[in-house]
């Protein structure tokens, strides 16, 4: 593997901020959490001279009437895919776990937190949400949950128990995701899932219907081994099925054998997305192949419509631009200003890539010896990694109340 190390630190600014991208030289608190995870990731903080000049980088961003980090520069359009409010808890989340990944906290009350303190708002809001996109939708559960637990996990044990009530009364059992009954691609259930199932880890509770979880998982690999229907995966698509597929090992052997078979085909993928800067980007999608016609139409998806039609117009799609020769873009959390070509480098395609690669040598260590010395999360959040068995050291409320 090359050198991510050099590409991390060269893209650090003398006034605690990290830049974006080399295309890309925006720095802001997206960009600065993404470059102090991406060190922590593969052991290399403690070598970082400029962590406290960082972290009060990132406290400068909190808001202390309301407690939310915001970033004037990242405020989504009016048609943004991601609204004013996601993106304010989505960059609470990231300080969050950058800053107690530098042994910091906050420095103000989260005050907007106070109305998810209460049962009623908090099944209005679960089931209120848009759940036709359970992808997106599941990012503001878990930045809630988050938030919860990095605010004072003992004092909002109750209301976060209540969450996980939520989830385990919403997750369906003929797939092992959450959907709330729409009709939805198994793709983005799965992209859903995954920002549920690592607090179930965390929180020592063992997951519902995990086999089901495998099998799902299991079906939207794309023939390239990666998780995007339109090849060359996807930073978050990757991440999010890897860990999954990890994680169930923790719970069952199930169709272990075809599992690991499938990590190994994802961990050779997942290296052809680094590139000679060391960096590792969204996606490669220029590699049209034989295989993108033949799987215009995948059998293994073959029990749900909408994979099949998804899966179909992403091939084909591919197969357009690929002839077309034209460029394609991505936008983290559809933000303009972080605009990149997909097979650029960048610090949050390195932070989760590197994830994925970290959960499969360490899951499967005879797949790969170890690429760094991985200092993989141990407190909770996105990238959090703990085998456990003890399932029942947290103790829902309503069971208990049942008991007494």
């Amino acid at each position: 593997m090359k050198d991510v190390n050099n590409f991390v630190l060269n893209l650090y600014n003398n006034n605690g901020s990290f830049s974006y991208s080399p295309a890309n030289r925006i720095s802001n608190l997206y960009s600065t959490c993404f470059g102090i995870m991406c060190l922590d990731l593969i052991n290399k903080l403690d070598n970082f001279q400029d962590k406290d000049k960082v972290a009060k980088y990132i406290q400068s961003y909190q808001d202390k009437e309301t407690g939310y980090f915001i970033d004037q520069t990242v405020i989504p359009k009016d048609n943004a895919t991601h609204n004013q409010e996601y993106i304010f808890l989505q960059l609470t989340d990231f300080a969050q776990l950058a800053l107690s990944t530098l042994n910091k906290k906050p420095q103000h009350n989260y005050i907007f937190l106070n109305r998810y303190k209460d049962e009623k708002y908090l099944e209005k809001w679960f089931y209120g949400l848009n759940w036709k996109n359970p992808w997106l939708v599941s990012n503001s559960i878990m930045f809630i949950l988050d938030c919860l637990i990095y605010e004072d996990e003992n004092k909002n044990k109750k209301y976060i128990t209540i969450i996980i009530d939520l989830l385990n009364k919403a997750q369906d059992s003929k797939n092992g995701y959450w959907n709330l009954r729409n009709k939805v691609t198994l793709h983005n259930q799965m992209a859903g899932a995954y920002h549920f199932v690592f607090f179930y880890t965390y929180l020592d509770i063992e997951p519902n219907y995990v086999e089901k979880i495998i099998d799902s998982t299991l079906a939207i690999q794309n023939h390239d081994g990666l998780f995007n229907y339109e090849g060359g995966g996807g930073s978050c698509d990757d991440l999010d099925a890897i860990d999954l597929l990890c994680r169930a090992t923790f719970y069952s052997d199930h169709n272990t054998s075809k599992l690991k078979k499938s990590l190994q085909a994802a961990y050779n993928s997942l290296l052809s997305n680094q590139n000679e800067d060391g960096g590792f980007c969204w996606a490669k999608r220029n590699n049209l192949n034989l295989n993108d016609f033949i799987y215009i139409i995948n059998f293994k998806i073959f029990c749900n419509k909408y994979d099949i039609i998804s899966n179909g117009i992403s091939k084909i799609k591919k197969i357009v631009y690929n002839i077309s020769k034209n460029d394609i873009y991505w936008k983290y959390s559809g933000l303009e200003t972080m605009k990149l070509k997909t097979d650029e480098s960048d610090l949050f395609s390195i932070w989760f890539r590197l994830t994925s690669i970290a959960f499969i040598e360490t899951t499967f260590p005879d797949i790969h010896e170890q690429s760094f010395d991985w200092n993989l999360r141990k407190k909770c959040g996105l990238g959090f990694y703990k085998k456990s068995k003890n399932f029942n050291n947290y103790i829902c409320i309503r069971e208990l109340k049942t008991s007494i």
